[in-house]
């Protein structure tokens, strides 16, 4: 069904379980630069993206709603220090037991989950932080990401849901927010007041970014 071009958008918080499952589908519909990925994944990655903001920090994450359907979503929360110390025992420590148990099989998510939990590799995110300015951690605590459905692209969805964010972190008087994306959003991201902070090239022409904007409080 294709969604009406001028139906009215509603941007709240999530807080239903029909809300979280419909947040995880999306999640894995656009998972893979905008597109779904692998069916077989869905589980543990849902999990993984989503999981740690539904059982730690529920009321940082925002659905978009039009035509009384799911178009975009946000995940974050105001202090991404304290919420990776929290995943760890949380989240991150079930999840590795359900994969030793077969709950989720030994997909390319699983493999990596377990690399890094053991520290058998690095993640991006560990290889970018010696790349970001001084100060990051209190310039910038706060994190998100977004996803959007395709048929509602190019509607002012992702600026709403970032500035009900922002409006909201800055009521909670968090100073700045940061996000990691790829060359293809980053300009999206800079029309809606995020610089550049740090990038780390994975391969040729294939880089990741860390992008920041400042609140007002």
């Amino acid at each position: 069904m294709a969604a009406e071009p001028d139906a009215p958008v509603l941007v709240r918080v999530a807080r239903t379980p029909t809300d979280w499952q419909a947040v995880r589908t999306l999640c894995c519909q656009t998972g893979n630069g905008g597109n779904p990925i692998d069916r077989v994944r869905w589980r543990l990655f849902a999990d993984l993206w989503i999981g740690p903001y539904q059982r730690l920090v529920p009321a940082w994450t925002y659905v978009a709603e039009s035509d009384g359907r799911l178009a975009g979503y946000l995940t974050g929360c105001p202090d991404t220090a304290a919420f990776r110390r929290a995943r760890r025992f949380r989240v991150t420590l079930p999840l590795l037991l359900g994969i030793a148990m077969g709950r989720y099989g030994w997909t390319p998510d699983a493999r990596r989950t377990v690399r890094l939990a053991f520290r058998l590799g690095q993640g991006v995110e560990s290889r970018l932080a010696p790349r970001l300015p001084a100060g990051f951690a209190h310039t910038h605590p706060a994190h998100l990401h977004m996803n959007v459905d395709a048929e509602y692209r190019r509607r002012g969805i992702g600026a709403r849901l970032i500035e009900r964010y922002a409006r909201d972190l800055g009521e909670a008087g968090v100073p700045g927010v940061h996000l990691f994306c790829g060359a293809e959003p980053r300009p999206f991201y800079a029309r809606n007041g995020f610089t550049d902070l740090a990038a780390l090239e994975l391969a040729s022409g294939l880089a990741v970014y860390v992008m920041g904007r400042r609140l007002a409080r």
